[in-house]
């Protein structure tokens, strides 16, 4: 709980920076710093098998990147490849986000395949995803045709 409210108020602060800099480039809020957080985060709380935890952590991630310019958004892309949110460099494979995807959540789910989307939003991104081989892409596909979007 008590982290939930420290949580907050960096969301909040966040909100705050973003209100003073109305016009100002809002990449700022991505800094090296916020991203190293947000995956330390991440993988602890898919270590503790927290899934409200990780979801929190992608939601926060998305509200981010939507308050970017669409201009400037491929840079927030570039650092979320850089930083290996997913640890699809680090460890040669796509296990930690297939293990996120194979739990049973339609919240962590969703939250998944929104920081996905953002991800997939350039050719980098595209890359990075399917970098090992296609297991993500094809879980995205059945989706999309278990729910008939495809």
């Amino acid at each position: 709980m008590v982290e939930t409210i420290k949580n907050y108020k960096i969301q909040l602060g966040k909100y705050n920076k973003v209100l003073k800099s109305e016009g100002a480039d809002r990449s700022e809020l991505f800094c090296e710093t916020v991203m190293f957080e947000h995956k330390k985060k991440l993988i602890s709380a898919k270590d503790k098998n927290n899934v409200e935890g990780v979801i929190e952590v992608l939601l926060s991630l998305r509200v981010n990147a939507l308050q970017i310019s669409p201009e400037l958004r491929k840079n927030l892309v570039y650092e979320l490849i850089r930083n290996d949110l997913f640890l699809i460099t680090a460890k040669r494979n796509n296990n930690f986000l297939l293990d996120l995807l194979s739990i049973p959540s339609v919240g962590l789910k969703h939250a998944l395949y929104a920081m996905i989307s953002v991800i997939v939003s350039t050719l980098k991104g595209v890359e990075y995803i399917v970098e090992n081989n296609t297991s993500i892409l094809q879980r995205i596909i059945d989706v999309l045709v278990l729910f008939n979007f495809a």
